[in-house]
């Protein structure tokens, strides 16, 4: 029985400049306004409390996690994800930011589970691949765009 065991960040963190945050303030108190002009309060209302979180989430460092592989499933911090919970696997050797495991859930809330891989990416994939099936993808034009904004 093979086991891969690392710790990792529970997400790529990057540094935000004021610049960021007076434009996320400036364009969403812009669209509570405009919402409210038109006559949609709970809208803006919505659109403040959204970009409040957003602020608060984004400022906030990561925490280190535990990730473990074994032949019941994948561990990530103290959620175990069976294998029959899942529905495909890749290892992304070529993301910017290092490799990373991406596991496809077989649940429509969570469907992509994504977390960065600090052990052999190929043995990872070998035994993986007796698991589940490989597939090729990726997050998604909006996941890169918030990847390119620095979210």
């Amino acid at each position: 029985m093979k086991e891969f065991r690392w710790q990792t960040l529970e997400y790529v963190y990057s540094e935000k400049s004021s610049d960021w945050y007076w434009t996320v303030g400036i364009v969403s108190v812009a669209i509570a306004v405009v919402a409210v002009i038109f006559g949609d309060a709970l809208f803006g209302v919505v659109v403040a409390i959204g970009a409040f979180s957003l602020t608060m989430l984004s400022s906030r460092q990561p925490k280190t996690i535990s990730v473990e592989v074994t032949d019941k499933g994948v561990a990530i911090d103290k959620t175990l994800y069976p294998y029959p919970a899942l529905d495909a696997f890749s290892v992304d050797e070529d993301h910017h930011h290092g490799p990373r495991l991406l596991l496809k859930s077989k649940k429509v809330v969570m469907p992509l589970i994504t977390v960065q891989v600090a052990t052999d990416p190929d043995a990872l994939r070998a035994f993986l691949v007796t698991h589940l099936k490989q597939e090729t993808f990726d997050q998604g034009i909006l996941h890169a765009a918030l990847e390119r904004i620095g979210f």
